[in-house]
């Protein structure tokens, strides 16, 4: 699940992006961050003399380029490394992607994101956003080498009634404009009256667009053709059971283990969140008598209820990734989302039918709900 409503961006202005060609012996590493488990953490680079910041989507593309594992610069030294691809293969030259960054406060601010095959086809952040402006995408945000937009499926914008909530049917298509990776399609519903967007970033609700030598052409085509009527149902079914379905221990405390990661890693927007997620669920400790809930096997925590149920889950947690959280933090919860939905509920069918679902869980300093401020 995710955000289509409005997935935060990276900064208001328009990124601006240059491409080039190099080979392996254009890199040079500056420092080299070792953690006490060992960890290293290669961060800041010169490509072909520019000093740049090495994003974890250059080196996911790097080891894949030239077929290495992640952990190889636990035991040997860049220069090493670099030095032995060069022997060792013909093909070192690469196409390169940077970001330019608008701040003139850090000499070092420029973003290196994905390395690719030269032959490689790839569509550039100009091209897809003329692109998108000119066939109906709705939401257009740039985050880490990839353009993310909504879209009405062919068959038209249907709303539906799921409970007492109305939803409408859309897909969001991500495009990354660094070359690495295809084009994806996510089945996406969007619950109108909070506009809080939920997009299933399962396998079971993704498409991959087939990319030939004109990536606009496959892309316009994926656009205009794509409708999925039985994903869009099963979505739905998802949804109608998370209604009639208790949260579980187990899951009320996977998304709250997530929420304090995010804190710790100041991907949330506002205070007191993971506060008014505990008062959702109910005080699971006091309900259990237990002053640690991890002396609970796991699968004691899969068979006790919370106060919630699943859909107070799906909607605290889109509505925290819409409205109150950084773009990293977004993908993470979408990624939870994602898996609960795609699989069976702990507790499947164990609550009645009907009752009362808050439109917004999560208010401003003033009292009023934080997206009504927007």
């Amino acid at each position: 699940m995710s955000t289509s409503a409005s997935l935060p961006s990276e900064s208001q202005t328009s990124p601006r992006f240059s491409y080039a060609l190099a080979s392996v012996g254009d890199i040079q590493v500056g420092t080299v961050h070792r953690s006490p488990g060992g960890r290293i953490s290669l961060r800041e680079l010169e490509i072909d003399g520019q000093p740049v910041v090495a994003t974890r989507r250059f080196w996911r593309s790097f080891f894949t380029r030239f077929g290495i594992a992640e952990n190889v610069f636990r035991y040997f030294r860049p220069d090493e490394v670099f030095s032995r691809i060069q022997s060792q293969r013909d093909d070192v030259t690469f196409r390169y992607c940077i970001a330019r960054s608008s701040s003139a406060s850090s000499k070092r601010s420029d973003q290196l994101l994905a390395v690719t095959n030269p032959n490689r086809p790839i569509i550039r952040y100009d091209d897809i956003r003329g692109l998108l402006d000119g066939n109906g995408g709705e939401d257009i945000r740039y985050h880490n080498g990839v353009v993310t937009s909504t879209h009405a499926p062919r068959g038209g914008s249907r709303q539906f009634a799921i409970g007492g909530d109305q939803f409408r049917d859309r897909f969001c298509l991500e495009t990354p404009v660094d070359g690495y990776g295809h084009p994806r399609l996510f089945l996406s519903m969007l619950r109108l009256v909070c506009s809080n967007g939920m997009i299933g970033h399962a396998k079971a609700f993704r498409s991959d667009v087939p990319v030939g030598k004109n990536m606009e052409h496959c892309i316009v085509r994926a656009i205009e053709s794509f409708d999925n009527g039985d994903g869009y149902a099963a979505l739905r079914q998802r949804f109608e059971s998370s209604q009639t379905s208790w949260a579980s221990v187990h899951e009320c405390l996977r998304l709250n283990e997530l929420l304090e990661s995010l804190r710790r890693d100041k991907q949330l927007t506002q205070d007191g969140l993971i506060g008014r997620f505990r008062s959702l669920a109910g005080d699971l400790n006091e309900l259990y008598g237990l002053a640690n809930l991890d002396a609970l096997s796991d699968k004691r925590r899969r068979i006790l209820p919370s106060k919630a149920r699943v859909y107070d889950l799906i909607n605290y947690a889109s509505e925290v990734a819409t409205h109150h959280s950084h773009a990293d933090g977004a993908n993470r919860i979408q990624a939870w989302l994602g898996t609960l939905v795609s699989e069976e509920y702990d507790l499947e069918g164990t609550a009645n039918s009907g009752g009362d679902f808050d439109a917004f869980f999560v208010t401003s300093d003033d009292g009023l709900p934080a997206q009504s401020r927007n």
